[in-house]
């Protein structure tokens, strides 16, 4: 993901549009060469030095999955992605700019879907799935981000985005209601009604300078909500990387650069600097390529990648049965870490780390035999408070709401009203189900700029997946600084999921 600090468009370019090139056939004759670049891909190596996804020889490949990528562009005419890059690219820039630039959009399509056995390069983890680029991040139009998230609906299978928004500097409305908007419309209508599945990287501003928590998944519209799969980051150990933000709503980590270590190798701009500038004594020979990309931008394609073995296996799944499926598959990792709890369904969760480390074989091994989820429904309730919450005090208040129906739980959302206190981050905001599994869905942290406000904020977590709704949800809310004071309005509790299925 770009940097913190920086706002999205930030980027440079994608390919004209509309594109297409020739599609890699799988059922070709062509001799199998040894992609040479393939020994630095660390986490495809299944070295017990280092953490991998666990992806075996296996016969998926990704063949038939359209994977989109919305970001600065893609280097359609790069040799380890020419022969898999599909029709529909587009650019939003409306003029036939230097494809060459697009470094970051570059970077992840090869993570996914670099050519196998073609003798050059590395290999993408889909490597005969088709790719397609959006440049949406060229242009300063949060319009062109939320048509890009639904461009091609019928067609794309996985959308894989490695951008994030404001978070806690504070949203645009339009950036929470076209792009909310935009993502339902494609779970709901994408993919032939089975839904497009939305990757996005978790964030990387976890801390500040100084190691104090800043943002967090819960404070960017984007990632908490239940459209979305947002994906972590850890080091070459399973450790979480210092800047992988954390959250209620994370659903799996996937291998990047830590504080140190090694990076993820992957495709670069063609013939250009890139990330691969000259600078590094290391360089490789050809420029194509790079040893140096990071970030949750890395983490991310790598679940697309996965997610599109995934739909190879089954092209049956929903996108919610992707999502339930990443978590229920996902490896412990990090096991001294305090954080870790099992939830109310006997699943390991982690606000650090979501369900745990992605697991690609176990994934596509429970995929190929998945029973897509029953409808989605939802169960809602609101309550009316105007209480004020104390200022400094440990204690703090709490509220419940009772839900008297049963539902499996799928995701969580609070949307939560204190719209008068101006210090956001003074405020812990904590959910408690009625099997005991605590969702943080805010803690102190360092609020950068204060206009951002819980103003009818809504929050999410995936914590809860597998829990049964029945029973006494509850809130509390604790100020932890001084001198700002403010009141709880009002909270309304809704559970997504499906109906509780009696087989006595």
């Amino acid at each position: 993901m770009f940097s913190w600090r920086t706002w999205i468009f930030l980027a440079a370019i994608v390919c004209i549009a509309p594109v297409s090139c020739a599609k890699h056939d799988a059922g070709d004759d062509k001799p199998y060469l040894p992609d040479p670049l393939a020994i630095d891909q660390w986490y495809l190596a299944n070295d017990s030095n280092y953490l991998t996804i666990n992806l075996s020889a296996n016969q998926f490949k990704g063949d038939g999955v359209l994977v989109a990528l919305v970001d600065n562009g893609i280097d359609i005419y790069h040799e380890d992605l020419i022969n898999n890059i599909g029709e529909g690219s587009y650019n939003y820039l409306g003029a036939a700019y230097d494809f060459t630039d697009a470094d970051h959009g570059t970077a992840c399509a090869g993570i996914i879907a670099a050519e196998e056995g073609n003798g050059i390069g590395i290999r993408g983890i889909a490597p005969h799935a088709s790719v397609i680029g959006f440049n949406a991040l060229r242009t300063p139009a949060i319009s062109n981000l939320a048509d890009a998230l639904v461009r091609h609906k019928k067609r794309v299978w996985v959308s894989s985005n490695s951008w994030g928004d404001f978070n806690s500097w504070g949203e645009p409305l339009a950036l929470r209601s076209l792009i909310e908007a935009a993502l339902a419309d494609g779970t709901t209508n994408g993919r032939d009604g089975k839904g497009i599945v939305y990757v996005f990287s978790a964030g990387n501003g976890s801390t500040d300078f100084s190691g104090v928590p800043t943002d967090n998944v819960n404070y960017s519209g984007l990632v908490n909500n239940r459209y979305t799969i947002p994906v972590c980051a850890v080091d070459e150990h399973g450790k979480r990387a210092p800047y992988s933000e954390k959250g209620a709503t994370l659903i799996v980590c996937a291998p990047s650069r830590g504080s140190s270590g090694p990076a993820i190798t992957t495709t670069d701009v063609t013939g250009a600097p890139g990330y691969n500038p000259k600078k590094f004594k290391d360089d490789y020979e050809d420029e194509n390529y790079t040893r140096y990309f990071s970030g949750t931008s890395a983490s991310a394609p790598i679940v697309s990648g996965i997610v599109a073995l995934m739909l190879n296996a089954n092209p049956r799944l929903g996108w919610r049965d992707v999502r339930t499926i990443l978590a229920r598959s996902a490896s412990k990792i990090d096991a001294e870490d305090a954080g870790w709890e099992i939830n109310g369904a006997g699943l390991h969760v982690n606000h650090q780390y979501g369900f745990g480390a992605v697991d690609a074989d176990r994934a596509i091994d429970m995929a190929k035999s998945w029973i897509n989820a029953g409808e989605e429904k939802v169960l809602s309730a609101e309550r009316q408070l105007n209480l004020p919450i104390p200022d400094n005090d440990p204690q703090g208040i709490a509220d419940a709401i009772d839900i008297d129906s049963d539902l499996k739980v799928e995701f969580v959302e609070v949307v939560f009203n204190a719209p008068d206190h101006t210090r956001i981050g003074d405020l812990e905001v904590i959910l408690t189900s009625p099997s005991g599994t605590q969702s943080i869905l805010a803690e102190k942290h360092t609020q950068l700029f204060e206009v951002f406000r819980y103003n009818n904020w809504r929050f999410g977590s995936a914590r809860h997946l597998g829990e049964n709704a029945r029973g006494a949800w509850r809130l509390s809310v604790v100020d932890h600084a001084g001198h700002e004071t403010g009141t709880l309005v009002s909270w309304e509790l809704r559970v997504y999921g499906y109906a509780v299925v009696n087989t006595n």
